[in-house]
């Protein structure tokens, strides 16, 4: 205290004498001695001390640099510094940064509180972000809840009604829970017509309200202060979110702003309330309108029937659902630029849409898909297999026996159908597989009453050599029973003779051929 007094009169002391004031005059008014006004005005002001270096001497030319020419935050610089090797605090980065920053305008306006789960507002903001090194235009979709000031975010290309409303759907989703009403300006996708005494709402927004059950309030034309709460954070995403980063495509836009929200914006201590927005979410989760048990539908949903080259049409356009899918009933289903078509329920395909008419856009693996099953083989088979129980058993044997000529009995047998139906050809299928008769001659026979030849039990053919039994493999219907070759069989040191027609025949064994006689020898003359 005493040094404070001594100070302050130093001063005048100093001050009066610069103005002409004399020594003596100086000490009357003061009260002090002569000498004392005398050794202050003769003393001489100490040089200030030498600056000391601090953490940021390395940074200020950067630190600058992102601030007046990037428009960068204080928060985003220390990002920035963090990653190269800055370790001081935030306190003295945010003093520098004051020392050049220019002031903004600050403009007075009314604040106001609401009780937890009673608000939220909701705007548009529109952005120039980089996406692939290409500067473009988007759009953010901001709601933020009055008590809590707990954010979702979202971006667009385009803010059509329905991509505001499915935005509106995901913020409801991952809050858990719906507010009693909220805040518009009156935008477009929300309102479409103003009146005197109300307003009309956009038909796809109405059903939207009305399905989650909470109450929409335009504000009037002009009154941005009425949803300050989401207006001043647009800035925030801005300095914050979008400045300084680069983003592959929108999805990495979206992750990256799901990521910022998680991560910085919800956790930090919120400048208003003093406590964190996700805390108090928690406390006014709660007291939200529950979630209905249907999730609301803002795409555009129309049926679809998928044509013989597997493509629905959208627009003069054609788009490939997969050639399985070919001759089914679909849904078609157009969100944001994104096609998504639907059987029973279940995602098949999803394409971007094109601006341009009358074109196909066939998926890469919807075109394998179609190469694997064009040939004529499986579709034989497809076809085949449509004969009945029997069926797989047949083609299976066919393939065992037959080999590569599979296919051509298969086509023999699907013509047969056509002559004598496909119940009687089924039919005779089954009976032909018990008999182990595969072939379509067998099928042939079965068909038009001739009977099979009389075959025997598994058991015995397992008796028969196997040379033997690899030869009767590919013999035929036509060939006598198994019984008569292993009688053959069974005679070991006999060689059975063979017929005209090549067939071995049984009982008789081959005569033994006479051994050849040496010539008669001629006597030698005398």
């Amino acid at each position: 205290m005493r040094r404070e007094r001594r100070q302050r009169r130093n001063a005048l002391i100093v001050r009066w004498r610069a103005e002409g004031k004399g020594i003596r005059a100086i000490a009357r008014e003061l009260g002090v001695d002569p000498k004392t006004v005398r050794a202050v005005v003769r003393r001489k002001p100490k040089p200030p001390p030498p600056p000391r270096p601090s953490l940021l001497d390395p940074f200020k030319p950067l630190i600058r640099e992102r601030v007046l020419k990037d428009e960068l935050t204080a928060v985003r610089v220390l990002e920035d510094l963090r990653g190269l090797g800055y370790h001081g605090s935030y306190c003295i980065l945010k003093r520098f940064i004051r020392t050049f920053r220019p002031k903004p305008v600050t403009t007075p306006h009314l604040r106001f509180e609401t009780e937890p789960g009673v608000q939220a507002q909701v705007d548009l903001s529109p952005y120039t972000v980089l996406l692939g090194e290409v500067p473009t235009d988007v759009v953010c979709f901001s709601m933020i809840f009055g008590y809590s000031r707990w954010q979702f975010i979202r971006f667009v290309l385009h803010a059509d009604a329905h991509s505001v409303c499915h935005s509106h759907v995901l913020a409801f989703e991952e809050t858990g829970g719906v507010p009693h009403e909220i805040l518009y300006d009156r935008m477009k996708q929300v309102v479409i017509e103003s009146h005197r005494h109300g307003v009309v709402f956009h038909a796809l927004f109405a059903a939207l309200v009305q399905h989650y059950g909470f109450k929409a309030v335009p504000l009037a034309p002009g009154y941005k202060e009425g949803k300050g709460k989401v207006e001043n954070p647009f800035r925030y995403v801005e300095g914050n979110c979008l400045a300084g980063r680069r983003f592959h495509d929108l999805a990495d836009l979206n992750a990256q702003a799901g990521r910022w929200l998680r991560e910085i914006a919800r956790p930090r201590v919120h400048r208003t309330t003093q406590e964190r927005p996700q805390d108090r979410m928690d406390q006014e989760r709660p007291l939200l309108l529950p979630l209905p048990p249907r999730r609301f539908e803002a795409a555009v949903r129309e049926p679809r029937l998928v044509g013989d080259d597997f493509c629905v049409a959208w627009e003069t356009n054609r788009y490939s659902a997969g050639p399985r899918f070919a001759g089914r009933q679909a849904w078609a289903r157009v969100l944001e630029g994104q096609l998504e078509i639907e059987v029973e329920g279940e995602v098949v395909a999803t394409h971007p849409l094109k601006s341009t008419r009358h074109k196909r856009y066939v998926r890469p693996e919807h075109e394998e898909e179609f190469r694997k099953t064009s040939t004529s083989r499986l579709v034989l088979e497809e076809q085949f297999l449509r004969l009945g129980d029997a069926a797989p058993r047949f083609v299976e044997g066919l393939r065992e026996r037959r080999g590569a000529a599979a296919g051509y009995h298969m086509s023999r047998i699907l013509e047969l159908c056509d002559r004598a139906g496909v119940a009687r050809v089924a039919e005779a299928l089954r009976h032909a597989a018990r008999y182990g008769a595969f072939s379509f001659t067998a099928v042939e026979r079965i068909v038009t009453g001739k009977p099979l030849p009389k075959a025997v039990p598994q058991t015995v053919a397992t008796t028969v050599p196997n040379s033997v039994a690899e030869y009767l493999k590919g013999a035929g219907v036509h060939q006598r029973p198994l019984s008569a070759y292993e009688r053959i069989a069974a005679k070991s040191d006999d060689v059975p003779e063979e017929d005209c027609h090549g067939q071995r025949r049984e009982g008789k064994p081959a005569p033994e051929s006479p051994s050849p006689q040496p010539p008669p020898r001629r006597p030698k003359p005398r």
